[in-house]
């Protein structure tokens, strides 16, 4: 469910650097997200500072994720009230629903409208209309995120910290066969080679990588022993990833032998460590490194995406009308926060 959104998120944001941080919220935990603030003639379920919360479909049909969908009622109440919408998020919002419009279009040009639509259902949307809401809740989440996690970063990094984390830059050259180069093949892994020997690694990558990252002086980004896991968002084979994670800041891998048997590849790499202090990490200047590594805290600290939103909550006025609503929400909300160990 939601599987456009969720398992393609990463490829669709990546190369918007201005967005920064909205990837915090892709969680499966948002794969039943409803629309809120919705009066008419519905029963009001909830209030908050700003308005009613309403919900029409919450007690005709509820399943057995009812809960989730209670608590996502009130996180959507709690995020329009604590981030103000500023002409910033809303560009952001533009942006990301224009990118993720382009990706569908190159999924399914006809239809792409139709492919929204059906991951928008799974995160509790009515239409594709919904498109925008959905892109500027979660940046205004995500913006609601990243001023938790840095008012608190010294506390909640020590979960990253013990993951070995690092920032990368990798140099990639495609080759028909590893074990048998040809003479324009070998000439240049022995031009990189030698390049390595005499400048640094962003210029050598600059200069000879054929990967995309190439535009960026090599820089990949953020990673740690999580892109270990198959089930990762790491676009990097994990023999490179094991073999980064065995550096030291400023050594480069000897080079790494990427076979793709379904694509029917074989692509050699270079992986050089730029960074491992997780401080001199967050003050990154590069919006995506800083990104990855605030998602990293909120996917390593237990409940901490529902701890922010009662914190938040808190300053809130907030009124749960109906008793049994109030009952499934504080009961999912508890399920969520158990193991927290952030400590704030």
């Amino acid at each position: 469910m939601g599987q456009f959104l969720r398992d393609n998120w990463f490829v669709v944001v990546i190369a918007i650097v201005i967005i920064g941080f909205v990837s915090y919220f892709i969680y499966d935990s948002n794969k039943y997200n409803v629309s809120s603030m919705k009066d008419g003639n519905s029963d009001v379920v909830m209030s908050v500072t700003g308005g009613n919360v309403t919900a029409d479909e919450i007690y005709s049909d509820l399943s057995k994720d009812d809960g989730e969908l209670l608590y996502n009622l009130y996180k959507n109440a709690v995020v329009s009230q604590t981030v103000k919408e500023t002409d910033s998020i809303k560009n952001d919002a533009k942006t990301l629903q224009d990118n993720i419009v382009s990706y569908a279009k190159q999924q399914d040009s006809n239809n792409y409208e139709q492919v929204i639509e059906q991951e928008l259902y799974a995160y509790g949307y009515s239409s594709y209309d919904d498109l925008n809401k959905y892109c500027l809740e979660s940046v205004k989440e995500a913006k609601m995120n990243e001023d938790y996690v840095n008012d608190h970063f010294a506390s909640l990094s020590k979960a990253v910290v013990a993951k070995n984390p690092r920032t990368i830059s990798i140099i990639t050259m495609s080759v028909s066969d590893a074990s048998n180069l040809t003479s324009d093949e070998q000439k240049k892994k022995d031009n990189i080679d030698s390049a390595l020997q005499k400048q640094s690694f962003a210029k050598t990558a600059t200069a000879y990588s054929e990967d995309t990252t190439a535009s960026d002086k090599g820089v990949y980004g953020y990673i740690d022993e999580d892109d270990k896991d198959s089930s990762s968002s790491s676009s990097l084979d994990s023999s490179v990833i094991e073999a980064a994670l065995k550096l030291k800041k400023g050594e480069t891998s000897d080079w790494i032998t990427v076979t793709d048997s379904d694509a029917g590849t074989t692509t050699l790499y270079k992986v050089h460590v730029n960074e491992t202090d997780v401080n001199t990490i967050h003050k990154s200047k590069n919006t995506t490194i800083k990104r990855q590594l605030l998602n990293a805290i909120l996917n390593n600290n237990t409940g901490l995406s529902t701890k922010i939103v009662q914190t938040n909550a808190k300053k809130l006025k907030i009124t749960i009308k109906d008793k049994n609503t109030k009952k499934k929400l504080n009961a999912y909300i508890n399920e969520q926060l158990k193991g927290d160990a952030s400590n704030e």
